[in-house]
């Protein structure tokens, strides 16, 4: 008994002392400017490489074979014209998700090295986007970028469909940039007046933005109006003038959004579709469940840092809880958007997990971090979080890399069974995983118009 007391006595020594070194590493850095500086360029390095490897390992699926071409004919797509004549198809015959679907034909139409470059960079404009609507215009943390990546990497439903999958990548990851672009105005305004140039130029640049955001992601567009409406109320409990740049971006917001939800194609797709009080309860059970299964990690953490805040605040405590209730209540209104969607892809928390990540975020970045015990809780959280990445990141990039040898055989055997004049070719379907998405039902048609051969894709037993 003595002897596993003293063992655990000097291991707890040790990691005593370990902390207290490294605490000192980390306190001379921070009064180094130039180390600083070179400590977030290694970060920032860093989580651009690693975006950038997995994304030059996924290769097209699914969807990505069927944007390729102009929406609803059988003509490959060669030129931005000829995506402009896609999305117009797509407007009228599926649905108003054009600038989402633009932005993947125009992916899909350029080099894929090129392609895989702007979304890895977009990703990182998606990660410091989050990071200044927590901080707003105050000092840097680079504590907090860590812990922005930290929480996308595993809070993030199906990370692989929503940031890796080309598609899934422009109606998810580039479509929430935007909006998180829009709403930085309202996050930095601080009641001051701009003079009548900068009015002119900030209204007509944030109501061309709006229309843009609004005409992105039905559920997560739809929060970011209700945060810029929250954020008119904030203005006005500090009596702040609400600005009419704001104004002409709300304008903008709701016109795109109206654009989007208004499209032909979605009441195609609904046909005589009921929506009785039975398939209201089904879908608000549902949309709790998902929200519950999948975020519950997230929604304890926030929890937990939302006591931690409470019970050590740095500066007005009132004003940093105002800021992270409004992305809160606009995450679960998010949520229960997809009310008037007959389906929840776990996908579409993408939006939702962003807000909540910038709401829990605004009150970590404010938690008084001059308490010794905090600062282990943070430096734990941290050491762990980036020994669970490295062993994950290795999955995700065997997992992808399976998936791509198997695109490449298949290739190959439908090369070699054209030169043969075989009729078709039959391969197993993939299933997908986390960090990569599977093969849908409708794949093999679009297989087959993309190879030219009939493609059949058989389930796994």
């Amino acid at each position: 008994m003595n002897i596993q007391s003293n063992t655990f006595e000097r291991v707890l020594t040790s990691v005593k002392g370990l902390y207290v070194k490294t605490d000192r590493v980390i306190d001379r850095i921070s009064d180094n400017k130039l180390k600083r500086s070179l400590l977030w360029i290694l970060t920032v390095s860093i989580c651009f490489s690693v975006l950038l490897v997995l994304n030059i390992l996924t290769p097209l699926i699914s969807d990505d074979f069927a944007y390729l071409f102009i929406y609803g004919e059988n003509v490959r797509v060669t030129s931005v014209g000829d995506i402009i004549q896609s999305q117009i198809n797509h407007y009228y015959q599926w649905g108003g998700r054009s600038i989402a679907h633009f932005i993947a034909q125009v992916l899909l139409l350029l080099p894929a090295y090129f392609a895989d470059i702007l979304n890895t960079l977009v990703y990182l404009g998606y990660v410091f986007l989050i990071y200044f609507h927590i901080t707003g215009r105050n000092k840097g943390s680079l504590s907090l970028f860590i812990f922005i990546n930290i929480a996308i990497w595993f809070m993030q439903p199906v990370f692989g469909d929503a940031v890796l999958w080309l598609t899934g990548s422009a109606n998810y990851l580039w479509c929430t940039f935007l909006i998180l672009l829009f709403l930085l105005p309202y996050r930095f305004y601080k009641g001051n007046e701009l003079n009548i140039a900068g009015k002119i130029l900030a209204s007509t640049g944030l109501f061309l933005l709006g229309i843009i955001a609004g005409w992105t992601n039905e559920n997560t567009a739809g929060a970011m109006i209700l945060i810029a409406v929250f954020f008119f109320i904030y203005y006005r409990s500090y009596t702040w003038k609400i600005p009419v740049w704001a104004i002409a971006g709300l304008l903008g917001a709701i016109i795109g959004y109206a654009v989007m939800i208004l499209a032909p194609g979605n009441f195609e797709r609904a046909g005589e579709s009921a929506f009785g009080l039975s398939v209201i309860v089904y879908r608000l059970f549902n949309c709790t469940l998902t929200f519950f299964f999948y975020s519950g990690t997230l929604i304890l953490s926030c929890l937990v840092i939302y006591i931690l805040y409470y019970r050590f605040p740095v500066g007005e405590r009132k004003d940093k809880l105002k800021l992270s209730i409004i992305y809160s209540i606009a995450a679960i209104a998010a949520v229960y958007a997809m009310l008037f969607s007959p389906t929840f892809p776990r996908r579409a928390l993408f939006g939702v997990v962003t807000f909540l990540i910038v709401g829990a975020g605004i009150l970590y970045y404010n938690i008084d971090f001059g308490q010794k015990f905090l600062r282990q809780i943070r430096l734990s959280v941290i050491v762990i979080g980036f020994i669970s990445f490295i062993f994950t990141f290795y999955l995700a990039a065997k997992d992808i890399n399976i998936f791509r040898n198997i695109m490449k055989e298949r290739e190959v055997k439908i090369e070699e069974a054209k030169r043969q004049g075989a009729v078709s070719c039959e391969f197993e379907r993939y299933e997908g995983s986390t960090y990569i998405h599977g093969e849908d039902p409708f794949s093999e048609e679009l297989m087959t118009r993309h190879y030219g051969i009939k493609i059949r894709l058989k389930g796994r037993d």
